[in-house]
């Protein structure tokens, strides 16, 4: 029953139809990397926020927040940590929020960590996993894509597979050698994969009783 429950489950966010997600990104805000590739949004002149198109299914996105003050007359950057989330949603449109400090002085205070959400159509939060994309020291010039890639491969918290379709893209041949042996690299059993990783993340992050609550329902399954 248990692995019946995550085929279900996987067979609920891998399906693939016409329609796809729309990720809106507000100022301040830096998308670094959409599923391991250079990100591409549209809009932003007379609007606070630019859009980014997505599969339906599993997505991992990289971002920062950089918010922007006056003081004595010249513009300071609060910046967040660098953030890489996975999540899944289906024919949605999803806004990334973050919060709004009212002085350079907060904001400096409060940036990190940073407490941010995923909402839906209907402002409401949708469940991620997320951590923060470490560098090794001060880095000019960081290929966010790539990290991400490594950070997958390398099994974090927030890692997806990393062959799998990405946004607007055929199918990448790229394969993680922590999965290979487990499983047969098609698009479907990386999902089943990507599923279970997230799945897990939010377990461990989960009150000891809310796990023993999943535990229950699991054997009730």
């Amino acid at each position: 029953m248990f692995y019946r429950s995550f085929a279900m489950l996987a067979a609920l966010v891998s399906f693939n139809g016409f329609s796809s997600v729309q990720l809106r990104i507000p100022d301040g805000v830096d998308l670094l990397s959409a599923n391991m590739n250079t990100p591409k949004t549209v809009g932003g002149l007379f609007s606070s926020f630019r859009t980014i198109e997505l599969e339906n299914g599993i997505n991992q996105i990289v971002f920062q927040y950089k918010p922007s003050y006056d003081v004595k007359d010249e513009v300071r950057k609060v910046y967040s940590d660098v953030i890489i989330a996975s999540f899944s949603a289906e024919n949605e449109t999803l806004t990334l929020s973050v919060p709004k400090f009212r002085s350079y002085k907060l904001a400096k205070e409060s940036i990190s960590p940073l407490q941010w959400e995923l909402l839906n159509s209907h402002e409401q939060a949708v469940s991620v996993a997320e951590d923060v994309l470490q560098s090794d020291g001060v880095q000019l010039g960081r290929d966010y894509s790539e990290e991400a890639k490594n950070y997958n491969i390398a099994g974090g918290i927030a890692s997806v597979a990393v062959t799998y379709v990405t946004a607007n893209q055929h199918q990448q041949s790229v394969v993680n050698p922590q999965l290979a042996n487990k499983q047969h690299v098609v698009t479907q059993n990386a999902a089943d994969s990507t599923v279970l990783d997230i799945m897990k993340a939010t377990y461990q992050k989960a009150s000891s009783q809310d796990q023993e609550a999943f535990k229950q329902w699991l054997l009730a399954q």
